[in-house]
């Protein structure tokens, strides 16, 4: 006797290459279906309740929500082309394919990964994809200088990193110190000094690039390029 037997609908739509997204009237994600962790990098509970454009890159967001403005007004849209970032800050490029359901009053628009495809064409360019911004990830710690590898980091290294990330344009020592739970007064201040030059040596080992820390004689330190915080 010869049985069928079939794999839950819900094990079938992991297999899938794409992501299948259903956004509401207000913008949020309420159903993300497939390949929805190996491309965004959250898990569909995570993405769920969310508004999708938090999740596009910042230079995106514009004609991201111009497409919306288009679809929702009843336009097809095939082949749209934006920026998400992941969860460990990283730049995903995807290619939508997206229509509005009056019925139901959603978006149902299907995603797929198409960034080693752009890398190959900027590479056949000569003009590198590069995303303008350090992204500094909490789980697991990592350093990501814009167009390289993540740079594995130490729990100090981490912790030092966001307060120079939050701390805004001047951080002071006694402020990272604080940071590192120990008492500013009892400090040595040697051993920030070695911190950083600790840090500045590994960004530099690893890709090549400085680490954009100036420091500011007297005061504390200043990351004077535009950097994520990814928790």
């Amino acid at each position: 006797m010869k049985t069928n037997v079939r794999a839950p609908l819900s094990d079938v739509m992991d297999l899938l290459l794409d992501a299948i997204c259903v956004v509401n009237m207000e913008g949020r994600f309420i159903s993300v279906t497939g390949a929805c962790e190996r491309i965004f990098g959250y898990t569909p509970e995570e993405m769920i309740g969310k508004p999708m454009i938090d999740l596009v890159f910042h230079e995106d967001k514009e004609k991201t929500l111009n497409a919306v403005d288009k679809i929702m007004n009843g336009y097809l849209q095939r082949h749209f082309e934006n920026r998400y970032v992941r969860k460990d800050g990283t730049i995903v490029h995807i290619m939508w394919s997206a229509r509005w359901s009056e019925n139901d009053q959603v978006r149902v628009a299907v995603a797929r990964d198409i960034t080693e495809r752009k890398h190959e064409e900027s590479l056949q360019s000569g003009t590198p994809s590069v995303v303008p911004h350090w992204t500094l990830s909490a789980s697991p710690p990592r350093l990501i200088p814009p167009g390289f590898a993540p740079i594995a980091l130490s729990a100090q290294d981490y912790t030092v990193l966001l307060a120079l990330a939050t701390g805004g344009k001047t951080v002071s020592r006694e402020s990272i110190v604080r940071a590192l739970g120990e008492n500013f007064l009892e400090y040595d201040q040697r051993r920030l000094e070695t911190q950083m030059r600790r840090l500045r040596r590994k960004v530099e080992e690893a890709c090549g690039l400085q680490l954009p820390v100036t420091t500011l004689r007297g005061i504390g330190f200043h990351f004077y390029d535009d950097i994520r915080v990814v928790r």
